[in-house]
């Protein structure tokens, strides 16, 4: 059977390279499925899902997509790699929906990205009546056929051919931003953005074919679909994908000395992962054997969300391994990184702007550049990694770029004297403006993460006539300590940081709310301890 063509997209020909190279090259390992795929039948399946959207589109095999919709509800795994690279081979725009979403929220992104087809895993098919009842205008739905690992040889599988299109500055991707200051918008992306994006990471840290990543981070998400599949599919790399994050999983995989060279996730994830060590492994007979195994790990990244020190002295004390920190948005992929030299590394810095990206600091009122060392100002980037547009708000995305062209991200840092950078936060959020000084959330919660009675934290700045804004913290004790009162609280911190920094309200909680990539929303935080400042 002849399959159909694939356009000659960096990501495509880069894949048929390591095909034909190393025609047994595993390009995924699904752990839910128990089998492996190698990058020839991944190409070839790719192709077959091509035919099968044009088809259900009632559109010819000669014939694309032209930059449609395509949304989709996959588990983590090779089905989900498979939708994602048929969709961009028939010309069209992903909009991976999120598998935790309740109905609600799938409705909000399926309804603002307008797509012509809804393809659905048999995992989510419960959601197809609850779907169709809530869409305002009907939308074609497919059922997802699961591939399935072929007994073929590998050599045997027939690579499809190939066509001379290379759409790069076609919309490719549509991410929706994670709504912690706003709704979520859609993140629009062409080939030539992720492209970018995902080579720049490979040059900065050095992914080759010889490594082997075990995947564990959300697929509706930057982190886990550049940093996680697309720079690791350009470079050969052995993807094994994990359903979900589990710390017992993990730790089992490390232990197998050898098993993998890559790891990335979020800060809330390495707490988990040393909670789980000290909890189920220090003092067996396994600990030798994790710590090793972890210790062996080429690359082990951090980001998406602020790295508490705390999470980073811990984890580095059971591992070996010194976190990398990076910078990266939706709107950007990836900005800034520290490197892969572990003594020029800075604590508390995400490190430097990677190849090709341009950033700078900018005053917020004047929009002045900011040249001097320490001095804190508005994130700026510009470069092939930032994005497009906001699906169909043409306002707000131009209201994000200046008039020579740089993306606003809205976040604050400062730059030291060798050039690195040490975010401050979110403008809108992170940055409290109490009694004529400017404070860091994200400071303030790193140092309260350094005491033993606080196991999560979230600093936040309530309105105040007196003082402007007033430092408050809502905190998740650590089980087993005794009773945290406010003033025995502040007289800690003192010992830490300026007085004026320190909280003067505290909240005790059960739990503090995170999203999929482990960001609080706190102006939900404000709203719902503090609804009588609204």
């Amino acid at each position: 059977m002849q399959l159909t063509s694939i356009p000659s997209l960096p990501l495509f020909l880069e894949a048929k390279r390591h095909a034909q190279e190393t025609p047994d090259k595993i390009a995924v390992i699904d752990t839910t499925k128990g089998q492996s795929f190698t990058y020839r039948q991944l190409l070839a399946d790719t192709a077959a899902l091509k035919k099968r959207i044009l088809h259900d589109l009632n559109l010819t095999e000669t014939e694309d997509l032209d930059e449609r919709r395509i949304a989709f509800l996959t588990p983590n795994g090779y089905d989900y790699v498979v939708t994602q690279w048929a969709v961009w081979a028939a010309g069209g725009v992903c909009v991976p929906l999120c598998t935790t979403h309740p109905v609600k929220e799938l409705l909000y992104t399926i309804t603002d990205s307008d797509p012509s087809l809804i393809l659905l895993h048999p995992t989510f098919e419960k959601f197809e009546t609850p779907l169709r009842d809530g869409l305002a205008a009907p939308v074609p739905f497919s059922a997802l056929e699961p591939f399935t690992q072929t007994d073929d040889a590998p050599s045997s599988i027939p690579l499809p051919p190939f066509s001379s299109e290379c759409f790069l500055d076609r919309r490719a991707l549509m991410i929706y931003t994670s709504g912690t200051t706003s709704n979520p918008k859609g993140c629009v992306t062409t080939h030539k953005n992720i492209t970018f994006q995902a080579t720049c990471l490979v040059q900065a840290w050095q992914y080759t074919s010889t490594d082997h990543l075990i995947h564990v981070l959300p697929l509706h998400h930057v982190h886990g679909i550049i940093n996680g599949l697309t720079a690791s599919f350009i470079s050969g790399v052995t993807v094994e994908m994990q359903p979900k994050f589990d710390p017992a999983v993990i730790w089992g995989r490390w232990q197998e000395h050898g098993s993998s060279t890559m790891f990335m996730a979020v800060p809330t994830i390495y707490s988990r992962l040393v909670d789980h060590f000290e909890t189920h492994i220090r003092g067996t007979t396994q600990e030798s054997a994790a710590r090793d195994g972890a210790k062996a790990l080429r690359l082990v990244v951090s980001g998406s969300a602020a790295l508490p020190t705390p999470i980073k002295i811990k984890f580095a004390a059971i591992t070996g391994q010194t976190l990398l920190e990076r910078y990266g948005m939706t709107e950007i992929g990836m900005g800034v990184s520290c490197g892969l030299d572990v003594e020029k590394r800075i604590d508390g810095s995400v490190g430097w702007p990677l190849p090709g990206v341009q950033v700078r600091l900018t005053e917020k009122e004047t929009g002045r550049v900011v040249e001097g060392i320490d001095e804190d100002g508005m994130i700026e980037v510009k470069g092939d990694n930032v994005f497009l547009e906001y699906w169909r708000r043409p306002e707000a995305t131009a209201k994000e770029f200046t008039t020579d062209g740089w993306f606003k991200t809205g976040d604050v840092a400062r730059r030291d004297a060798s050039g690195a950078y040490f975010i401050q936060g979110r403008a809108s959020v992170d940055l409290i403006k109490s009694g004529g000084y400017k404070i860091s959330a994200l400071e303030v919660e790193r140092k309260m993460l350094g005491l033993d009675a606080i196991q999560e934290v979230a600093v936040v700045g309530l309105a105040d006539e007196e003082w402007g804004q007033r430092v408050a913290a809502v905190v998740k004790q650590r089980a087993g300590t005794g009773s945290l009162e406010l003033q025995a609280l502040r007289a800690q911190l003192k010992q830490e940081m300026a007085p004026y920094k320190i909280p003067t309200v505290l909240k005790i909680v059960d739990g503090i709310e995170r999203n999929a990539m482990g960001k609080v929303n706190k102006k939900t935080i404000v709203q719902k301890y503090w609804p009588e400042l609204q």
